[in-house]
């Protein structure tokens, strides 16, 4: 359900979780403020009764979008230059941090509000499940247009990324970590 209008009545629940939902439409995790009204965290609050728990998670780091951001700007600079790019990272490159995450639901009114964190490793077999990875977790309609406008600089682009994926090698494959943050709050 869209988190900008729920459609539950006031008091509703005892729990509400959410997973990945992101601030960043409406707060800037750079300079801990508002950019915006922040409409979510006001409903989500509101839907719950007094005493009520939210409990929310978002990627606190991702080094496998990281990687692929620092390669592209390396072997494909243009990117810079691309409006798409700007305007829209990837999914997951929101840069969110948990003192954010804080201030947004202490804004909202919540209290006793914790933060817990976690990290673990992943791996891919190889160099392509990598690339549809990437693909999959927003980078396809960029690629694609890349591929479009000149395909042999996409394949010296590609094959350049996948030399630099070597440092990330190990026996069973790529290893990058991803770490995400729980934030809990009581209303």
């Amino acid at each position: 359900m869209n988190a900008w209008n729920l459609g539950f009545q006031t008091g509703s629940f005892d729990l509400a979780i959410s997973g990945f939902m992101g601030w960043y439409d409406c707060f800037n995790f750079t300079q801990g403020e508002f950019t915006q009204s922040d409409t979510k965290s006001r409903e989500i609050c509101r839907v719950l009764r007094d005493g009520g728990k939210f409990v929310c998670c978002s990627w606190e780091e991702q080094e496998d979008l990281r990687f692929m951001e620092e390669a592209m700007i390396r072997h494909y600079p243009a990117i810079l230059h691309d409006s798409e790019y700007i305007e829209q990272h990837p999914i997951g490159m929101a840069y969110e941090k948990p003192a954010g995450y804080e201030i947004i639901l202490r804004q909202a009114g919540f209290r006793e509000i914790e933060v817990r964190g976690e990290s673990m490793t992943f791996v891919s077999t190889d160099e392509e499940e990598w690339w549809r990875q990437m693909q999959r977790l927003g980078w396809k309609s960029l690629l694609d247009r890349i591929e479009l406008i000149d395909a042999n600089q996409f394949t010296r682009m590609k094959e350049a990324i996948f030399k630099d994926l070597q440092s990330c090698k190990q026996e069973d494959g790529l290893h990058f970590t991803k770490s995400v943050f729980y934030v809990k709050g009581i209303k």
